[in-house]
């Protein structure tokens, strides 16, 4: 009985060490997938329209945002808003019309530039790749008018503005989840 013990023991520790302790990674073999995003060192471009705008271009860019459709909707239910300007990066939808994504930046971004590309970050020797994902290279540079309605702010509207044509080129509203009145009480009767 003990015999067979101790085969079945040594069985089972040769399987083990067989299975996952005797791996041995060759420098050939390929990091896995990404699993982690981390900040590095980005390229950064400083696209023509990423500069400082003048007093009369941030006039114009938020004039031109306040007249969209959402937001002259949200001036007829809530009188009070507060306007701030930044930057979008819109990344052309490669199926057609229209964009499948945006990042967006601080009006001061125009210091130290956007962000391009993905940098591999993985360091040596590691089984996993680790990427730092910034804008893409095709995505698009564009002024962008934040206008929160309401005090606390209820809704958001976010318009990015070709300044150049003093067209909308992309227009989004959404609650305010930081809003401390977004979830009605049911006892209250609203």
């Amino acid at each position: 009985m003990i015999k067979r013990l101790w085969l079945v023991a040594s069985l089972l520790v040769v399987v083990a060490l067989l299975v996952g302790g005797c791996r041995e990674s060759s420098p050939e073999q390929q990091p896995s997938p990404v699993s982690a995003v981390l900040p590095a060192e980005h390229p950064t471009d400083f696209p023509k329209n990423l500069r400082w705008l003048t007093e009369e271009e941030k006039d114009r860019v938020i004039k031109i945002a306040l007249s969209t459709p959402v937001a002259v909707e949200w001036q007829q239910k809530e009188s009070q808003y507060k306007t701030s300007i930044g930057w979008i990066a819109l990344e052309p939808n490669p199926e057609g019309e229209g964009y499948s994504g945006y990042w967006q930046f601080e009006y001061d971004i125009v210091e130290k530039g956007i962000p391009r590309g993905t940098v591999d970050v993985t360091p040596p020797g590691s089984p996993e790749k680790m990427v730092s994902v910034g804008v893409p290279e095709e995505a698009e540079i564009y002024p962008n008018v934040t206008i929160w309605f309401g005090e606390p702010a209820e809704w958001v509207v976010s318009v990015a503005i070709d300044l150049e044509t003093g067209k909308v080129v992309y227009v989004e509203g959404y609650p305010n989840l930081s809003n401390p009145n977004r979830f009605r009480s049911l006892t209250s009767g609203n």
